[in-house]
C-alpha cells in the first residue's frame, strides 16, 4: 500500500528524473556519433562544452540525432524505433 503522503511530488520528481536521464542519454549518444565521424576530442568539446548553455547544447543534440536519424535505414538499424 502506498502512503497518500507520497502522491504527486514523487511523480513529478520521477518524471523529472527520467526527463533528464533521457537528455543525458542523447546528449553522450551525439557525443559519439561526433567523434566517429571527426575522430578530433576538440571538435567534440566545442559542439558539447560547459561554456555552451543548456539550450545550444541540446540544440545541437538534436540536430546531430536528426542527421544519425534520416542516414539510418530502418530494416537494419538496430536502433530505429518502429
Amino acid at each position: 500500500m502506498t502512503s497518500s503522503s507520497r502522491g504527486s511530488g514523487d511523480a513529478s520528481a520521477a518524471q523529472h528524473l527520467v526527463e533528464a536521464i533521457t537528455r543525458r542519454a542523447a546528449l553522450h549518444e551525439a557525443i559519439g556519433v561526433v567523434q566517429a565521424w571527426s575522430g578530433d576530442q576538440d571538435d567534440v568539446l566545442g559542439r558539447f562544452c560547459d561554456r555552451r548553455t543548456e539550450a545550444e547544447r541540446e540544440a545541437e543534440v538534436e540536430r546531430v540525432n536528426a542527421v544519425v536519424d534520416a542516414a539510418a535505414e530502418r530494416r537494419t538499424d538496430p536502433d530505429w524505433d518502429d
